[in-house]
């Protein structure tokens, strides 16, 4: 009698054991690994039209995050405003059977060939051809941008010291006017179908939407004028 209820004892324990593992395996939870795996589709995809290597890096997730196992493919999509190089962020969802959404972190970089310094170039050096090169490099880290060919930096000025293998960025060069101080000019006046037109000259640098001093070179006349795009400038 006694063995016969230690040997049901022990059945029904088992029994117990294996129904908490069937329960169980119901509330298994979305591998980290497949979260990430499809960010990571997610951003090769959006960038599939590059002919540049490309280089992702996603951010791990917090390990004490836990979701349920999703029964339907995980579904993956871009932020407001979309994708770019450098950090962004992906949407994961999963809509059965507990719906959830989640946004991993990724950083996105291309291994290009970027502008960098081939000497040493201090500042206020205006950039010859022969100054720069391109080197292939990972953008990833490039967060003050850079230059991916010789004629855009070619005759910019330095804003600050240059050294030797140093990436070439925007920040680092005078901002080009559209008109130049000295330059000739073409004044336009008058509005509607009737316009007059004549020579002048800058007196100060600008881009379109300045205002800046012109002298008409016919009647030697100072003028504020606005600037229109290159070689143009209105008055009213």
């Amino acid at each position: 009698m006694t063995c016969h209820w230690i040997t049901r004892t022990i059945l029904a324990t088992l029994l117990l054991v294996v129904w908490g593992s069937i329960q169980g395996a119901g509330d298994i939870h979305q591998s980290h690994a497949s979260i990430l795996s499809a960010v990571e589709h997610h951003l090769t995809s959006e960038f599939a039209q590059t002919d540049n290597r490309l280089v992702i890096d996603v951010t791990p997730l917090d390990h004490r995050l836990k979701l349920t196992h999703c029964d339907t493919p995980l579904e993956t999509f871009d932020p407001p405003g979309g994708i770019g190089t450098g950090r962004t962020t992906v949407g994961v969802s999963c809509k059965a059977p507990k719906p959830w959404t989640l946004y991993v972190s990724a950083n996105v970089g291309l291994e290009m060939p970027v502008i960098i310094a081939k000497r040493d170039l201090s500042r206020g050096t205006p950039i010859k051809p022969g100054d720069v090169a391109l080197e292939v490099m990972n953008t990833t880290h490039l967060l003050r941008g850079h230059f991916t060919s010789i004629e855009e930096v070619s005759g910019r000025t330095l804003k600050r010291t240059l050294r030797r293998g140093q990436v070439v960025t925007p920040s680092m060069l005078l901002v080009q006017k559209t008109i130049r101080r000295g330059e000739q000019i073409t004044i336009l006046a008058g509005t509607g179908p009737i316009e007059v037109r004549s020579r002048g000259k800058a007196m100060r640098d600008g881009n379109p939407g300045d205002l800046i001093p012109v002298i008409n070179l016919a009647s030697k006349k100072k003028l504020e004028a606005r600037v229109v795009e290159a070689g143009l400038v209105t008055i009213q």
